[in-house]
């Protein structure tokens, strides 16, 4: 049997191994019913915090400030027996404001701070502002003409990328660390489960080590992707319900399909997917327990590597940013973001791609080397010393 008949045999097997319609079916229909929930527990918020909130004032409070109110309160006037009995009952009741007005000092009566405090503080301001400019008689269009900010005419002779092309490479980046999270889980359990069974001997004097971890490696990765596309379809199916139930247009859609952006940022988080895929491929080879192993913390690799990427929103131009868009365990999401957020040569994207490609060829064929000599190491977990020493010796 050859190479690729024997790869395609154990890639199919890890992909029909954890891949399952139903439970995928299952995790849609939960991921929904949540969704539905925070739908309209959402809407029915927003609607709560677009009502009128209620506010007492006093009735000494200027009558122009009390119009003004009204366009964003329910305002109660509250005479002085009134406001005592508010203001005893306050503590009890937990709920409720008063303003009352002495000259140009306010006092707010209220349970405790909340946004509605702050939305009234700023309306007291607007009624400070024009009560100070009738004083010292300015009118309204000269204090208009001071505050009127500059005139800049703005000539730029590069446009970053559009807001929509920002969205789709944030949206790539997540989806590689969301893809690598999985595939991690399904790596742990593959190749840690077969060792703690003691059947990867069996099946390495069978089967070339090579072939094995590549298998596993496009097995897993194959599944991830499948349980990201799917989630993918759905979130595309809200999507549209969405724009359905809102009104909004469906052409809006179209600005974020721009095809070669899609491809380019396609290539790159397969690749991205598969090379963490190997560099964890061969992290689980060497744990024995993944219980007790202190490297399962190195799960969280990917998500920080991805995460730095997200730097070069600020400053896309200077050295690290380009250092980063090159180097390969940054580049699947690094080159991206650079994309869209300024000027890259195509030889750049090519040269980068080229170096990420040539990344995950290599860092495989040493997870298969890892993986065929951690085989051979009994009882306690092997250190990276330990793995490198037998590397060198098995040359």
């Amino acid at each position: 049997m050859n190479y690729w008949l024997q790869l395609k045999t154990v890639m199919l097997w890890e992909y029909h191994r954890f891949f399952k319609i139903k439970n995928e079916l299952i995790g849609i229909v939960i991921m929904l019913v949540f969704f539905v929930i925070g739908f309209f527990g959402s809407s029915y918020a927003f609607k709560a915090s677009q009502d009128k909130s209620p506010i007492h004032v006093a009735e000494g409070v200027d009558g122009e400030l009390i119009e003004l109110l009204s366009e964003n309160f329910d305002v109660t006037i509250l005479d002085d027996r009134e406001q005592e009995t508010f203001i005893a009952e306050l503590p009890e009741r937990k709920s409720g404001s008063l303003l009352t007005q002495e000259g140009a000092t306010f006092e707010v009566h209220s349970w405790r701070n909340s946004g509605r405090i702050k939305e009234l503080q700023s309306y007291l301001d607007e009624y400070r502002s024009g009560l100070a400019m009738r004083e010292i008689d300015l009118p309204k269009e000269s204090l208009q003409y001071v505050l009127k900010p500059a005139t800049v005419k703005e000539v730029y002779y590069f446009t970053a990328g559009s807001r929509e092309r920002r969205i789709m490479a944030i949206f790539f980046s997540g989806m590689m660390v969301m893809a690598v999270f999985i595939s991690f889980a399904y790596q742990f359990t593959a190749i840690t489960g077969e060792k703690q069974l003691r059947i990867t001997e069996q099946i390495v004097s069978a089967i070339r080590p090579q072939v094995w971890m590549d298998g596993k490696i496009l097995g897993i990765t194959l599944t991830g992707f499948s349980s990201i596309l799917i989630y993918t379809i759905i979130s595309i199916l809200g999507g549209i319900i969405y724009f359905q139930i809102t009104g909004s247009p469906l052409s809006s859609v179209l600005a974020y399909l721009h095809l070669p952006s899609i491809l380019l940022f396609l290539s790159f988080t397969v690749v991205g997917v598969l090379l963490w895929n190997s560099v964890l491929a061969a992290i689980a080879s060497i744990i024995t327990d993944p219980n007790n192993s202190v490297k399962s913390s190195l799960m969280i690799l990917p998500s920080l590597f991805v995460g730095a990427s997200f730097l070069l929103l600020l400053n896309p131009d200077n050295h690290v940013a380009v250092f980063l868009s090159w180097f390969p365990l940054f580049s699947a999401s690094a080159m991206p973001m650079r994309f869209v957020v300024t000027d890259v040569a195509w030889w750049e994207l090519m040269g980068s791609f080229i170096f990420l490609a040539l990344a995950f060829y290599f860092i495989r064929k040493l997870a298969a080397r890892i993986f065929h000599v951690s085989i051979l190491i009994n009882g306690n977990e092997p250190t990276w010393k330990d793995v490198f020493r037998m590397l060198k010796e098995s040359k």
